[in-house]
């Protein structure tokens, strides 16, 4: 049976033409403090719009004090991405509500208008941030587990707000309260940025907390990673500074366009600060909190603060605040416990009580503290998983014991943790009174706000599994940066994880400001270092003191932006990152062999981590891989090089496209000469040498030996029993080799496999996020010895990019969706399966369904887009826009 004629389901009656999405820049909806004055627009319209139809806009654009200015106009339909702001550039401070509307030539509506659409603009110059930084006048001699601080003032308003705005930021974190409720819903505000170089200021919308009169403002001040201690091997505290701050600028505008503006400073002793409840606090280590010390009233007005100190000046430089481009931290969903049970008491009779969240992530409990008396406490202790004998796993933690206490004055109360962050799916509660239900906790799971955009099902429950690990695992990391993990004492932003993870990621979530965030600081490490560091923001621990160049890591620096591109369309990212790109590239050109190869070893203990935690690495030495450092090394350098080569194209930097584009060729020639042979086999004869070989096109220009090379690495698949032999450099890549030369079932088998080392060994064994190690758990319940040992690393989870664009068949091949492939590869005993993307142009969709050999296959096309359905032993049919209906003999 061919290729039936396509069966398309059009979507052009007017009713159908409704602008369903509407945004500024790559803000999810509303967005107040954006960062530009001329922000780009992106629509998205429910069906195909006719040729001559044109877009209405409208806007309503106001600056505090002045009068609302009403503006119009009509767009062509050609281009509905990233189109250039229409009007006069909009001032500091600007509101602007808007509408977009398909309208006929004649601009009568085809259709329903967008949801207004509210964004302001942030505070764009120096001078704006009129406000100071400000924290504890007294000293702190400690390094760790300093008593944190509360800061206060109040103000007199003439009459209730119009308009109320708080600009907010810290050195360290920062909870604000107004009147004695929480300004917005944020967490770990501003977030982690190298702060010497930057720091986020969030605006917020006051007008409500406000009232005529007497108000208070108070702030909780945390140490957050500013003066925390970070990382691994003893960390390293105090890394940006020794004292935190708040910045609180309250800009307030009255009915008669009169404004009020109150600043933190310290000079006229209006602000004053106290020490507060929190005892001490560690993103890592946990929060201890003495309710003891609680002063009721302190954020309202009327409070008798005679006590506390006026506050000092913590200096920074005004220039180096900037509005963020990526979301804060929030709360998004809550679990229920699993199961509790009481394990044992305490010496007093208490309970001591294990409770099972059913999920690993980033996460915190919101515990009911009943029935004590004071001084009388209540201890949390998070881990991942239980050992063997039903104990809580806390080796694995190292110092990052993630153990929060609570210290009762005799009061009822809910409490939960505020700047700390804690990654488990198992709490042992000790001393709490009476019998614990779920009743008296609130689970609540953390991320950074990110859009979902990509979704996966199949017919194999094991693989769809596999796939929401994935995505808990991206989620759980994805807190202010993009971390390695959510729980030990380390949290680092490892740019070989996320250089790995970057299209899966990009997949699933519309990561684009989060991680053009991250790239800023990427680009100031790069610059004060020499070269990309391990992780960023870099802080010198341990045998990673010293940032070398290496492979994988380093090569983030053109992985990440170029995924960007690929996934949004947006050259900006490209612009943006280039002297990172550029520099990178020019970096590693230094190091390599008069042939090409890069086999210069870095200068500090490790040397290149090649296929970091191969499986058969010693637990104690993951960089032992089979395959050559040398060899990964330079295939991920040519790929760069490739990838650099198009950017430079893209961006008209002629010069640095004819270098790049020499040491492309120069380096491949290298890697062919060094590493491969001309019977197809490879010095190194492992499943991730062959794979990056493929992979990366390295054999393109050699037909015979890619051919042979993807005959051996099916065969290297075979005689492993289906069992994967990669790590972190080869696992992203061995299912693509496989499939791009036609090996298929070897691929499928490979990804079935139930056996460890395999994806879904972890998932037999229980596994509710990505492992660190394919063995991170023993078949027999007991963990890895290793030193480092994690339960929720996104980088094995990276396979999810082949099951989007192979099991579940779509792949962009042009920047932005412009157009993208529809592919499913059947095989592994599927019967369906189903996945979606929501695109700049809108949701491309692709469901399958085998009956009787014959594949059934439905396929959404948004509007601006092309696609094409590629399927082996079919012709290539190509798709227009809208929703089509295809059958194909098996």
């Amino acid at each position: 049976m061919a290729i039936t004629d396509p069966q398309i389901v059009p979507s052009t009656l007017a009713s159908d033409l409704d602008i369903i999405s509407f945004t500024v820049e790559h803000y999810p909806g509303d967005a107040l403090g954006i960062a530009t004055a001329a922000p780009r627009m992106t629509w998205v319209c429910s069906g195909m719009l006719p040729i001559d139809a044109q877009i209405l806009l409208k806007v309503t654009r106001r600056v505090p004090g002045g009068q609302p200015v009403e503006e119009r106009t009509y767009l062509p339909t050609d281009a509905s991405v990233l189109i250039p702001w229409q009007f006069a550039p909009l001032a500091s401070r600007e509101e602007v509500f808007a509408t977009m509307q398909a309208v006929s030539a004649s601009h009568q509506p085809l259709g329903k208008p967008s949801a207004t659409l509210h964004f302001e603009v942030g505070l764009l110059e120096e001078h704006e941030h009129v406000a100071d930084f400000v924290g504890p006048s007294w000293s702190e001699s400690e390094t760790d587990h300093r008593h944190l601080p509360l800061v206060r003032t109040e103000v007199e308003l003439k009459e209730q707000p119009k308009r109320a705005r708080l600009y907010l930021s810290a050195l360290g974190l920062v909870e604000a309260e107004i009147n004695g409720v929480k300004v917005g819903n944020d967490a770990l505000v501003p977030g982690w940025s190298n702060y010497n170089q930057r720091v986020e200021c969030f605006t917020y919308d006051v007008t409500d907390e406000l009232q005529s009169g007497a108000n208070a403002l108070g702030f909780w001040l945390g140490d957050g990673w500013y003066r925390g201690r970070l990382g691994f091997d003893g960390g390293y505290s105090n890394f940006y500074g020794d004292r935190i701050a708040v910045f609180a600028q309250l800009e307030v505008e009255y009915a008669d366009g009169s404004m009020q503006n109150i600043y933190s400073n310290a000079w006229d002793r209006q602000w004053k600060a106290t020490l507060g409840p929190i005892v001490c606090s560690d993103l890592c280590e946990g929060e201890r909190y003495d309710a003891r010390l609680e002063q009721p009233g302190w954020s309202k007005p009327g409070f008798d603060d005679s006590s506390w100190q006026p506050v000092a000046e913590v200096m920074y430089d005004p220039a180096r605040i900037e509005n963020p481009e990526t979301s804060p931290v929030r709360a998004h969903e809550s679990h229920e416990p699993v199961s509790i049970e009481r394990i044992g008491n305490t010496e007093d009779g208490r309970g001591i009580w294990l409770v099972d969240f059913g999920q690993n992530c980033s996460q915190r409990i919101r515990l009911h503290m009943r029935d004590l008396e004071a001084e009388q406490s209540v201890t949390l202790r998070h881990v991942e998983v239980l050992e063997p004998d039903g104990s809580i796993a806390t080796r694995t933690l190292r110092r990052g014991q993630q153990c929060d206490v609570y210290t009762s004055n005799g009061s009822d109360a809910w409490w939960e943790p505020r700047f700390a962050m804690h990654g488990f799916r198992y709490a042992q509660i000790e001393g709490f009174a009476g019998e614990l239900t779920a009743a008296d906790m609130d689970c609540r799971v953390y991320h950074s706000v990110m859009e979902r955009t990509g979704e996966l099902t199949t017919s194999n429950p094991l693989l769809n599994r596999l796939h929401e690990n994935a995505v808990w695992s991206m989620r759980s990391n994805f807190v202010s940066i993009p971390t390695d993990c959510p729980q030990r004492d380390e949290r680092m932003g490892w740019t070989g994880d996320i250089c790995l993870f970057v299209p899966t990621a990009a997949y699933l979530y519309d990561v684009y400001g989060f991680l053009k965030s991250w790239l800023k600081d990427v680009r100031a490490d790069q610059v004060k270092w020499g070269t990309v560091p391990f992780y960023v923001p870099f802080v010198p621990l341990g045998v990673w003191a010293h940032p070398q160049a290496i492979s994988t890591w380093g090569d983030s620096a053109v992985e990440v932006p170029w995924t960007l591109y690929m996934e949004s369309g947006d050259v900006q990212v490209l612009a943006d990152s280039y002297d990172l790109i550029r520099d990178w590239i020019d970096e590693v050109a230094g190091y390599l062999s008069p042939d090409g190869v890069w086999d210069r070893k870095p200068d500090y203990p490790l040397g290149q981590l090649g296929d970091w935690l191969d499986p058969t690495a010693p637990p104690e030495d993951p960089t032992q891989a089979m395959t050559e450092k040398e060899l990964v090394a330079t295939a991920f350098y040519a790929r760069s090089c490739m990838q650099g080569t198009h950017i430079a194209h893209i961006l008209g930097k002629t010069d640095d496209e004819t270098r790049f584009a020499a040491l492309r060729d120069r380096v491949i020639d290298g890697f062919l000469q060094r590493f491969t042979n001309l019977d197809g086999t490879m010095t190194s004869d492992t499943q991730c040498a062959y794979a990056l070989a493929i992979a990366f096109g390295l054999l393109d220009g050699e037909p015979v030996r890619r051919v042979k090379a993807g005959n051996r690495l099916a065969c290297l698949v075979r005689e492993s029993g289906g069992k994967v032999s990669t790590g972190f450099a080869g696992t992203p890549f061995v299912l693509p080799a496989l499939t791009m030369t036609g090996h298929n079932d070897e691929a499928y088998a490979l990804l079935t496999s139930t056996e460890c080392p395999s994806w879904l060994y972890q998932v037999v064994m229980g596994a509710t996020t990505t492992w660190e190690r394919w063995d991170s758990m023993r078949a027999d319940g007991s963990l890895n010895p290793g030193g480092m040992t994690s339960f929720n690393h996104y980088a094995l989870g990276s396979v999810a990019e082949w099951m989007h664009a192979h099991i579940g068949g779509l792949e962009a091949v042009e920047p932005g969706w412009k157009r993208f492939r529809i592919a499913p590869v059947i095989g592994g005993d599927l019967t369906h399966a189903e996945t979606s993307h929501i695109t700049p142009y809108g949701k491309a969709e692709v469901q399958w369904e085998v009956n009787d050999n014959v594949l059934d296959l439905t396929v959404a096309v948004p509007a601006g887009t092309t696609a094409f359905v590629d399927i082996v032993d079919h012709e290539r049919v190509d798709l227009v826009a809208g929703t089509h209906h295809l059958q194909m003999a098996l």
